[in-house]
C-alpha cells in the first residue's frame, strides 16, 4: 500500500509539473519555444558502503516524451558504458536501447556520511545543436564536478525547441537502482526553463522519487 500510494504522488507530481510548464511556456498570442531546460536534484545518502560501492543511482533526461529516439543518463557511484566500474560519474549518450557515448568523472565510491550531492541537469537547443550537460554538482565524497564541459555531450538535432520534453520522463525513469535503503531521498528540487523570447521560468517543486523498494 505504502509503495502504491508513494507511486501515485509521483504520478500527481509529473502531471502537475506537466500542466504548468505547458501553460507557462503558452502566452495568450501563440505558444513560446522551449529553449534550455534544467532539472535541479539533490541526493542525501545515510550511511554508504565504500567497500561494496553502495549507494548507486541513474538519472534520465529526455527532449522528448517518450525514449525511443535519443536521450540521455547519468550515472552515480558507477560507471556502466562500456563496462561497468565502480564510483565517480557519468553521462551517457543513449539512442533507444543503443549507448552511443560517454564521459566520465573518475573517482573512488561514495564514502561520507550523510553526504548531501547536488548537481543540474541542463538541455539545450540552439542551432541544429542539442546540448546535454550536468553542471554546478557537490558533494563531501567528490567535492565539485560538473561545468567546463567534462560532463557534457553536444550532437545534431533537427529539434527547433524542446516544447516536447516532459518531466514525467525524468521521474518515473530516474532511480536509485542499488542500495536504496542507503539514500534518504532523490529529490527533484525545481525546474528552470528559458523561452526563445529570452524569459526565464521556475517551478519550485519539490518531488521526492521513492527510494525504498530496494532493501
Amino acid at each position: 500500500m505504502y509503495a502504491r500510494h508513494r507511486f501515485a504522488v509521483r504520478l500527481v507530481g509529473c502531471a502537475i509539473l506537466c500542466g504548468f510548464l505547458c501553460r507557462a511556456a503558452t502566452p495568450a498570442a501563440a505558444q513560446s519555444k522551449i529553449v534550455q531546460i534544467e532539472e535541479h536534484w539533490e541526493l542525501s545518502v545515510g550511511e554508504p558502503i565504500a567497500q561494496v560501492n553502495s549507494p548507486q543511482a541513474t538519472m534520465v533526461m529526455s527532449p522528448y516524451s517518450n525514449l525511443d529516439g535519443q536521450y540521455f543518463a547519468f550515472t552515480i557511484n558507477h560507471r556502466s558504458v562500456p563496462d561497468y566500474e565502480p564510483g565517480g560519474l557519468q553521462v551517457q549518450l543513449w539512442s533507444g536501447d543503443e549507448a552511443i557515448d560517454s564521459a566520465s568523472f573518475i573517482a573512488g565510491p561514495l564514502n561520507q556520511a550523510n553526504d548531501d550531492v547536488h548537481w543540474v541537469q541542463r538541455l539545450k537547443v540552439e542551432d541544429g545543436t542539442l546540448l546535454f550537460e550536468v553542471v554546478d554538482g557537490s558533494s563531501d565524497s567528490w567535492g565539485s564536478f560538473g561545468g567546463s564541459g567534462s560532463l557534457a555531450f553536444t550532437s545534431p538535432t533537427t529539434l527547433e525547441n524542446l516544447n516536447g520534453y516532459r518531466p514525467a520522463i525524468s521521474l518515473t525513469e530516474s532511480q536509485v537502482g542499488y542500495a536504496g535503503n542507503r539514500v534518504q531521498q532523490l529529490l527533484l528540487k525545481k525546474l528552470v526553463w528559458v523561452t526563445d523570447d529570452g524569459e526565464t521560468h521556475e517551478l519550485l517543486a519539490p518531488i521526492d522519487i521513492d527510494t525504498d523498494l530496494d532493501p
